[in-house]
């Protein structure tokens, strides 16, 4: 089960346990065989002398231990009680035999598609245990989970049970009980959420991005991100995008590990009994199928954070930033450079250009013709556009490596490019001299018109290059729900955490996805509309938490801080049930194939409007 064993000369002060050899060593604690007076053997958890010696972590300890106790599954290493052995405190737990999930992948990966969805399923079903029961594993990682009955390789045929064990940095999920070592930091940074660096962010859903990193690990046979420092790893994790997996892994398989390693918590599965559920599916056969929202294709995205934008919101739900939308005006916006006037862009700043324009349909934008020949610098990106979008795409061009500038009115109000015009009207002249006989003659009298012609041809062939019809982001949405997200466009500039901003992003995401199914039912449309007005009041009472207790000592025991904690717990937990009953809506709608028929609507939205009305109490309260 565990690495190196020897024999440890002792005896327990609890006379129905005999010690055994030594399983494992960890920094706190030693694992030990436990043979009880019928014959059966126990794993045993002993503090270190070191530990033992220090009243806080003994009171600790038999925390874990009654934590623990109030577990029973299939899935998790069962705790059976606390007992002292050789003068120390010990946790009595089921001893498993077989490899942990490391030896396991060390000796096997990549591990084929049908044995990870069924480990993958069964820590899934161990973790949706412990969070029911308010836990939160805080330290999920392959080392910390067993394989019950992969002992013997010859025998494949035994099923491998996957079972986590040692909680020792578990958490309860309510924060207004915890003491304040709950507070810090803590984990394996290879499979850390990038939300751990605040212990106030820390809930279920962290747990649910470790087993994402797990499932990497075992199609690849390594983690998703490697740095050379705990640090750097941080930094992978919050910022690196996630790395592709195997398309030797079906598409369903694939998404759902991507999905689990989503920066935000919001865009990642909101519970881990829906991520067994989807495992299971998979496992029979079942399509893969994305989480509950808003189809991304063909949508503008955020010129700041890069996230795709709402279609009638002036602003990021993501970032907060206003959106790069563009309407008629008379500006017009010039690509300068890098390069000097005559210069051809810059191969792949074109093709960055390019890509822009195609990732930002709704700004009225034609890559193509950039992407059938390199234009001269500076050249004409739109037209005819209004100031503030013009503004704004000078701004998001900055961040691509290009310099430009919006200018009222004609593109020859730019000094580079009327440098341009007499550039071209000079090689006009060179070839017109160059050619000789009665054109050198007549060379002063066609200058003029070569000077018009050129810069015509200099203005309009750049303008043309980009700029076609704009027309304004569309939405057929039911009116409860454009009102709705009136709100909401009001509400994201407050908001000062982002955490809180991309979990009403991630409510606004979900009710849309099911309201595009439901476009003429007005009654589905109204609930929804009412999710999305009950996440908003909980998103910014969330953050107006999170600010006060910046200015307390969250590690004291006072009145207050217990009383904006257990408050913040009863949000936070209404916010992440209201989140998951729309992806439990979403999963039946699309596991049925079809939209939510209007007869079932009161039926399937009753748990919806449970939740609700729970956030709406509290806010009354």
């Amino acid at each position: 089960m565990y690495a190196a064993r020897r024999d440890v000369e002792a005896r327990s002060d609890d006379q129905r346990y005999r010690l055994g050899e030594v399983l494992g060593r960890g920094a706190l604690a030693t694992v030990v065989a436990l043979e009880a007076e019928d014959g059966r053997r126990y794993a045993g958890k002993l503090l270190h002398d070191s530990q033992g010696q220090d009243p806080d972590a003994v009171a600790r300890f038999v925390q874990e231990g009654a934590l623990l106790r109030r577990l029973d599954h299939p899935n998790l290493v069962r705790v059976i009680e606390t007992v002292t052995v050789g003068g120390r405190p010990a946790l009595v737990m089921e001893l498993v035999e077989g490899p942990t999930l490391a030896q396991h992948i060390a000796r096997a990966a990549p591990l084929p598609e049908a044995e990870l969805l069924e480990i993958g399923r069964g820590i899934a079903s161990g973790l949706a245990h412990a969070h029911a029961a308010g836990i939160i594993h805080r330290d999920l990682k392959p080392g910390n989970i067993l394989l019950a009955g992969a002992r013997a390789p010859q025998t494949p045929k035994i099923p491998k049970i996957p079972k986590i064990g040692d909680f020792g940095m578990a958490r309860a999920s309510s924060l207004a009980g915890i003491e304040h070592q709950a507070m810090t930091v803590v984990g394996t940074p290879d499979y850390m959420a990038p939300e751990s660096v605040d212990p106030l962010a820390v809930d279920l859903r962290s747990d649910i991005y470790a087993l994402g990193c797990i499932l990497f690990e075992m199609a690849t046979g390594r983690p998703p991100f490697a740095a050379a420092t705990p640090l750097g790893l941080l930094h992978q994790h919050r910022s690196e995008p996630v790395p592709p997996v195997p398309e030797s892994m079906s598409l369903g398989t694939r998404t759902l590990i991507t999905e689990l390693l989503a920066k935000s918590p919001g865009d990642r599965p909101q519970a881990a009994d829906t991520v067994a559920r989807r495992l299971v599916e998979l496992a029979e056969g079942a399509p893969g199928r994305a989480l509950a929202r808003v189809d991304e294709a063909g949508r503008a995205r955020c010129h700041g954070c890069d996230e795709p934008l709402m279609p009638g919101l002036g602003l990021c739900l993501a970032c907060g930033e206003a959106t790069v939308t563009l309407g008629r005006g008379r500006h017009t916006v010039l690509v300068l450079g890098p390069g000097e006037v005559g210069d051809k862009l810059d191969t792949d700043l074109r093709d960055r250009l390019c890509a822009w324009i195609r990732a930002n349909p709704g700004l009225g934008l034609d890559a193509a013709p950039l992407a059938k020949r390199i234009p001269r610098l500076p050249f004409s990106l739109c037209a005819r556009v209004d100031r503030g979008g013009a503004e704004a795409v000078v701004a998001a061009l900055a961040r691509l490596g290009l310099t430009a500038s919006a200018r009222q009115g004609s593109a020859l109000r730019e000094p580079a490019m009327r440098k341009k015009a007499r550039t071209m009207t000079l090689r006009v002249m060179a070839i017109v001299v160059a050619s000789g006989g009665a054109w050198a003659s007549n060379a002063l009298f066609i200058l003029p018109f070569a000077l018009v012609l050129a810069a015509f041809g200099s203005v309009l062939g750049s303008v043309r290059t980009t700029t076609r019809a704009l027309a304004g982001p569309r939405t057929s949405l039911a009116p409860a729900l454009t009102d709705a997200l009136g709100r909401v466009e009001k509400v994201i500039p407050v908001l000062v955490a982002a955490r809180h901003r991309h979990a009403l992003r991630a409510v606004v995401l979900r009710a849309l996805a099911l309201a595009e199914a439901q476009r003429d039912d007005a009654g589905a449309a109204a609930e929804l509309a009412q999710a999305i007005d009950a996440a908003m009041v909980a998103a910014g009472r969330l953050d107006a938490l999170d600010q006060e207790l910046g200015r307390l000592d969250i590690r004291g025991a006072s009145d207050e801080v217990r009383a904006r904690l257990l408050e913040r717990d009863t949000w936070s937990a209404r916010l992440l049930e209201l989140t998951a009953t729309l992806d439990a809506l979403q999963a039946r709608r699309v596991g049925a194939r079809q939209a939510l028929g209007s007869a079932g609507v009161d039926e399937r939205l009753g748990e919806l409007r449970i939740r609700i009305e729970a956030l709406e109490e509290i806010a009354g309260s």
